[in-house]
């Protein structure tokens, strides 16, 4: 997204682009003879997936998760898993639980349990993150910066392949460029609008630099991941669906208003990163999960109307300040953003090697058409997120 930029520079990252010494190369192991993973993020949105795919692939999953306890860890996994409504797919006996976190030393994890979990494991999928577009870097640096160097550490320990989830926002934001490609330079950071974007720059940075060392790792960089193009689970929190949203509960639209979003369904997302994981032949590369196309504000105001939703056009000032009075508005706490920036848009994304990768797969990502728009407003209706078109 375009906005004003904040007051960071380039001096405030430039010693955390720094990998640590004690990080060193090995050779990397046959994926196809890897038969226990360790995640992180399974109670995250994209990480409910990739447990699932991961599990589909015969794994035993080991994931790490935040909690009192691990009866309190494993509560939190499945209520997630509930919620997104894949807990009827999930094979919840070849998952094991662990309390810990990633911003601890040796992820907050006893000292023969992380050796334990390092002798079992032959591949690490690191997805957890903090999302919030209205921190600065500063507040992110420790659950994305530091914890990138306690997973390569995680890593390096198993001698096990570390998939990381990084995020196209780590390019620059502007439509009027070529579409970016896996191996175009990314930021720089000072460029980058967001804190949590700055954050995730700097955590690939350290994942390049561990793979020149001989650490063997895959980059794999989302777009603005939406829901399952099947059952239409979503993540409510995704900027888009909160505009929608705020929408919805003012009754209004905003007129020309410049959205242009690279919205891709995590089912694919899931699915192209566990492939490429599993492919010999992908470790080592940088991936792009994103679609074909762009969804602009005039397509989503169509599709809204398509499901039922009669969302009269007025203004961008007007809808804001209908936004504006209304405190439990889904918008309202991302207003800010919206003043301030010229319009909300990101870069357009090339993804060659990634289709290169999956060919022969039979995983191609899905159009958002009236028909996958309807199970995403379907599943939020379920929830109590929406009201039903109509009501």
């Amino acid at each position: 997204m375009t906005s004003t930029m904040t007051t960071e520079g380039a001096e405030e990252f430039a010693g955390d682009v720094v990998l640590a010494d004690d990080i060193a190369g090995f050779p990397a192991p046959d994926p196809q003879t890897v038969s226990e993973v360790f995640l992180t993020g399974a109670t995250g949105f994209l990480g409910a997936f990739l447990l699932r795919d991961l599990l589909r692939q015969g794994l035993v999953v080991h994931c790490l998760v935040r909690g009192a306890d691990t009866a309190a860890a494993r509560d939190r996994l499945t209520a997630n898993l509930r919620a997104l409504e894949l807990l009827d797919d999930v094979d919840l006996d070849r998952v094991r639980v662990y309390t810990g976190d990633v911003t601890k030393p040796r992820l907050g994890l006893a000292e023969d349990t992380y050796a334990g979990l390092a002798r079992r494991v032959g591949a690490v999928y690191h997805s957890a993150a903090k999302v919030n577009f209205l921190t600065l870097y500063k507040w992110l640096r420790k659950s994305t910066v530091e914890a990138t160097h306690g997973i390569l550490r995680f890593a390096c320990a198993a001698r096990a392949t570390l998939h990381h989830v990084s995020t196209t926002g780590v390019f620059e934001p502007g439509a009027d460029r070529p579409p970016r490609a896996e191996l175009d330079p990314t930021g720089p950071p000072e460029a980058l609008s967001l804190g949590y974007t700055k954050s995730k720059w700097v955590a690939e940075q350290l994942v390049l630099e561990a793979s020149r060392r001989g650490v063997p790792v895959t980059i794999h960089r989302p777009g603005q991941v939406w829901g399952d193009s099947v059952t239409g689970a979503c993540q409510p929190n995704d900027f888009v669906w909160r505009f929608i949203k705020g929408a919805v509960q003012v009754g209004l639209y905003p007129r020309r208003f410049r959205l242009e979003m690279n919205m891709v369904p995590v089912d694919y997302v899931s699915a192209a990163i566990v492939a490429a994981s599993r492919l010999p032949e992908g470790t080592g590369g940088i991936y792009h999960q994103v679609s074909p196309r762009t969804l602009t504000s005039d397509e989503i105001l169509r599709l809204l109307r398509g499901v039922g939703y009669e969302l009269p056009e007025v203004s961008i000032l007007r809808w804001m300040k209908a936004v504006a009075a209304d405190l439990t508005n889904s918008m309202a706490p991302l207003l800010s953003i919206l003043v301030e920036s010229e319009k909300v848009e990101v870069a357009r994304f090339a993804d060659e090697a990634t289709r290169d990768l999956l060919d022969g797969t039979g995983i191609v990502c899905p159009d958002i058409d009236d028909k996958v728009f309807g199970t995403y407003v379907a599943y939020f209706v379920r929830q109590g997120v929406l009201p039903a078109p109509g009501a």
